[in-house]
């Protein structure tokens, strides 16, 4: 009998102690209950960031962990070499938030400091904390943004003289990374999305992205720009 009752309260505490440490584990996901990280697949992600496999390799390096992302993409192409009307814009969103934003735009050529202190700098916490990159681009970086100011259409092509494309990659939501490969991997996604950009704009001006090839836009978006009748926009929804 003693020996009875001298293991009935061990086993009781040992089931208790159970009990509570699987539910401080549930509570704070912890293994085995953590939420499994979403995976970020290539054909999900948005084409106007560029080459996929590069895009999920920084994609994986500056996002936050969530149990799963979305991609929206809304590209809009120019219908003739006077139309400035070329943009795109990316989001990335998971856990209901926002994630990164990747936008391009059509615009008047301007001095590095007049667009950085009008498409950047607010991204950046002010331009104190941006920094350049590229000898030849136009491009300024911090953990938060990274941004290239690249030549298009020359002068002549469109009222008012020569146009450019900004693009801007601004990360609302930060990962486990630091802030140097952060930034890094913000200028790949930026570097990605101008190159995208220069050839679906159908730019007459060479690129200054450094690794951009010259070729001519990708298939999908040809068809969509040379067919008769249709608006010039293409827009993807990928969850």
């Amino acid at each position: 009998m003693k020996i009875t009752w001298t293991r009935v309260p061990i086993a009781v505490g040992v089931a208790v102690a159970v009990v509570l440490l699987a539910g401080a584990a549930y509570l704070f996901n912890l293994p085995p209950f953590d939420s499994a990280v979403g995976e970020i697949r290539q054909n999900a992600v948005c084409a106007s960031l560029g080459q996929s496999g590069q895009s999920v390799s920084a994609l994986k390096s500056v996002l936050p962990e969530e149990s799963s992302y979305a991609f929206d993409d809304d590209v809009t192409l120019r219908v003739d070499d006077g139309d400035d009307g070329y943009s795109s814009d990316c989001s990335v969103t998971g856990g209901d938030k926002e994630l990164m934003t990747a936008r391009t735009q059509m615009m008047r050529a301007e001095s590095v400091q007049s667009w950085v202190s009008g498409e950047v700098e607010q991204y950046a916490d002010g331009s104190g904390r941006l920094t350049s990159f590229e000898a030849r681009a136009e491009g300024v970086a911090s953990s938060s943004v990274a941004a290239v100011f690249v030549p298009c259409s020359s002068e002549g092509k469109i009222p008012g003289g020569q146009y450019n494309l900004s693009v801007v990659v601004q990360l609302k939501e930060q990962g486990e990374s630091g802030s140097s490969e952060t930034r890094s991997s913000l200028i790949e996604l930026a570097k990605g999305a101008a190159t995208f950009a220069h050839a679906q704009a159908k730019c007459d001006m060479p690129s200054t992205v450094s690794g951009s090839p010259t070729g001519k836009a990708s298939p999908v978006y040809e068809e969509m720009y040379n067919s008769p009748g249709r608006a010039p926009a293409v827009r993807r929804l990928s969850r």
